[in-house]
């Protein structure tokens, strides 16, 4: 599922020439000097599958195994995940996507029935919907404490590494190959904590924290995918979880080139929907067997859901802070029962995920 980026100059190498439906010429708009026809109406025409996520402005389409990934006002575009540069920007307008007639018909041909056999052959990569890889992730480490209890100073670092390794434990005994991005009290830079998982071409990648809050009252389990902190907290624990990038080398964590960025930003847009699906799983297997508040699943733009190119969560196992909270998350037992229910949410995510072919089956 990790996108591997390889970049093409130009886009003559596709299809050969792809003449447009008559019925798309009276929908054909100009900006900039260019033709362009809508996104909607192209992929209605030729039964190409189209996703759009308003959140980021990418579109997703997918048709024989094939997907194609763009983003308003990119020139960049995704194809069966190679970074490929079209000849114009993708328009945004009124509303409404538009792509370049040559889009369509350099890149549409390759994934329509309307293709040469031969074109079809090459271009395909049929994916098979496994899960086969996780990346556990416990966060901090080292010189990076996390929160620490305010009773009997329980550290999050501790407690995130045990609950991470009965995770992988779990998972592994389930046939699941588990990659740990530490297994012991040391400190990863988040750059590193992503390009681990990267690199390891991962399935999912769960990291493990404890919570804290100046709110002494603040307890329960929580699950977040990457999107906007969506209220206060969610916003000052995304700044708490970032802040340990101050400590290590930051270099690694900017990335300025244009096509890093369109790149990750565009992975993104299909992960963020399983990533709600796999917190979704996680948070109901809490409820089921944990005796602990389930603040259900949130959002914010964490480093390591950010920069991570597989559907990813962050599990906040509960709140350190909190005095009868910190109680039980020092409990060995009570940590084995919430990574048990982790792990059982991943596991239905599997399940699922692979019964439906990546959730694409009713």
């Amino acid at each position: 599922m990790a996108v591997l980026a390889i970049f093409v100059s130009g886009c003559a190498t596709h299809a050969p020439y792809f003449k447009l439906d008559s019925s798309l010429q009276k929908d054909i708009r100009t900006f900039a000097g260019g033709s362009y026809v809508p996104l909607e109406r192209l992929c209605g025409v030729y039964g190409v599958e189209c996703r759009w996520d308003s959140f980021i402005k990418t579109a997703t389409l997918k048709k024989l195994s094939n997907n194609i990934v763009l983003r308003a006002d990119s020139d960049v575009i995704l194809f069966n995940g190679n970074l490929e540069k079209l000849e114009r920007p993708v328009v945004f307008y009124g509303g409404t996507v538009f792509v370049p007639v040559s889009f369509a018909r350099s890149y549409l041909g390759a994934i329509t029935a309307r293709a040469p056999a031969e074109r079809l052959q090459k271009v395909v990569s049929p994916k098979k919907f496994t899960i086969k890889t996780v990346i556990i992730d416990p966060g901090h480490g080292g010189k990076d404490v996390g929160a620490v209890g305010r009773r009997i100073h329980v550290r999050e670092k501790e407690k995130a590494l045990y609950l991470a390794r009965k995770l992988r434990s779990i998972l592994e005994d389930s046939g699941i190959r588990a990659i740990m991005t530490r297994d012991d009290d040391r400190f990863i830079p988040l750059p590193r904590r992503a390009e681990i998982a990267n690199n390891a071409n991962a399935d999912l990648f769960v990291s493990v924290h404890l919570n804290a809050s100046r709110s002494t009252s603040m307890r329960g389990f929580e699950c977040y995918f990457l999107s906007n902190a969506t209220d206060d907290n969610a916003r000052a624990l995304e700044a708490f979880e970032d802040s340990s990038l101050k400590l290590g080398d930051t270099a690694s964590a900017e990335h300025s080139s244009r096509l890093d960025k369109t790149l990750w930003d565009m992975a993104l847009t299909e992960n963020r929907l399983e990533s709600a699906q796999l917190a979704n799983y996680i948070c109901e297997s809490v409820e089921r067997n944990v005796t602990i508040a389930n603040r259900g699943i949130r959002s914010a733009r964490f480093y390591v859901l950010k920069h991570t190119h597989m559907p990813s969560v962050l599990v906040e196992a509960g709140y350190l802070s909190n005095k009868y909270e910190e109680m039980k998350l020092k409990d060995p037992a009570f940590l084995d029962r919430i990574a048990q229910s982790v792990a059982e949410g991943v596991l239905k995510y599997k399940r699922e995920y692979e019964n439906t072919e990546g959730f694409t089956k009713s």
